[in-house]
């Protein structure tokens, strides 16, 4: 697997606004790729 190569998520915004995301709120990423949707949900 080349590690030089990352995919970004085009529609990580409008995935990511369809959660109802809360403070202390448990949430599993269970995308496969580069962690973007994880990183974007604790983001906010």
């Amino acid at each position: 697997m080349n590690s030089d190569i990352y995919h970004i998520p085009v529609m990580l915004q409008q995935a990511v606004d369809g959660l109802d995301i809360r403070p202390g709120g448990v949430y599993v990423d269970l995308t496969f790729g580069g962690g973007g949707h994880s990183r974007e949900i604790m983001r906010r």
